[in-house]
């Protein structure tokens, strides 16, 4: 499995905001489902290519951009300080 798409849900914490994610089976794409414990709603998001290659995260349905790319860093720095932890 790849180290950006864990199959266990995990938890970042963010102020006083917990965020729980899960990942998502979505064949050729790298998506996580995110719920807040604050009463913001669900998030779905998805790592996406534009036209140059150059990746980036979007919300599924559209609309939430700003929030899919502050949670996808969020999920890309707690996965990289994962893999810097001992085993």
């Amino acid at each position: 499995m790849s180290a950006l798409f864990p199959d266990q849900p995990f938890q970042i914490t963010y102020g006083s905001t917990v965020l729980t994610i899960r990942p998502v089976d979505m064949p050729n794409r790298l998506a996580y489902h995110i719920t807040f414990s604050s009463e913001r709603k669900p998030l779905l998001i998805v790592r996406a290519k534009d036209f140059n290659a150059s990746h980036f995260w979007t919300s599924m349905p559209e609309g939430r951009q700003k929030e899919a790319e502050g949670v996808g860093k969020l999920i890309e720095e707690y996965l990289a300080g994962q893999q810097k932890k001992p085993q």
